[in-house]
């Protein structure tokens, strides 16, 4: 994958652009050597989007066996509550 610095995306920004749609190639945009986005072509932004169904079924399989652990350790848990430590947790920081 191709890495751009900011200023020399904001200078070349239709060729790049060209490059992406054509080549079908993501490219890193880039400020103080940290990655700020990635530009991907449309049509693969679109198979990779939210509710596609191969994203639906790995999350009906991860739903899945989060349950099947839960039950196979449902003695150890006792009346462990994961929202609630999720939400306390948060609310500390």
């Amino acid at each position: 994958m191709r890495t751009l610095s900011a200023l020399m995306f904001r200078r070349k920004f239709g060729s790049v652009l060209d490059e992406v749609a054509d080549k079908r190639q993501p490219i890193t945009i880039t400020r103080a050597n940290r990655a700020l986005v990635v530009l991907v072509p449309a049509a693969d932004y679109e198979e990779g989007a939210a509710g596609t169904p191969e994203r639906e079924r790995r999350l009906r399989l991860t739903a899945e066996r989060l349950t099947e652990w839960r039950r196979r350790h449902a003695a150890r848990l006792g009346r462990l509550e994961p929202v609630a430590l999720v939400r306390e947790t948060r609310s500390a920081r």
